[in-house]
């Protein structure tokens, strides 16, 4: 059995509240069976919020002003612009805001997830 890696736990819950098992699997070249466990013992500790209702799934993660501010500062960085600039591309584009809203739910469920979970195999 291949261990998780933190990059694949990252894509799983960045995935998770809009994509299939099947999807994520896919992208993460592993079966569904692998990623609809791996996401069970997630939820079981209480590191990944949802149920198997997939339109529900990513609704009840509500990420914090600390994860936008932290999001916002990286796409900043990233495309070398202030806040100030952000914000006023941010009001016009909802796309925009879509996506740093999912980036700031996925800030969150990494801040919250304990360190010492990252390098060790799910118990199945």
């Amino acid at each position: 059995m291949r261990v998780w890696t933190e990059q694949e736990v990252t894509t799983l819950l960045s995935m998770w509240p809009t994509a299939t098992y099947l999807q994520i699997g896919n992208a993460l070249h592993r079966s569904r069976h692998s990623v609809c466990d791996k996401a069970k013992w997630l939820r079981d500790k209480g590191l990944l919020e949802g149920t198997k209702n997939r339109r529900n799934a990513g609704q009840s993660v509500k990420p914090d002003q600390q994860d936008f501010d932290a999001v916002k500062m990286d796409y900043c960085r990233k495309h070398h612009m202030d806040v100030t600039q952000l914000s006023a591309r941010f009001k016009g584009d909802n796309q925009l805001a879509a996506e740093l809203y999912r980036l700031a739910q996925v800030a969150k469920m990494t801040r919250l997830r304990p360190r010492e979970l990252d390098n060790r195999p799910a118990p199945f």
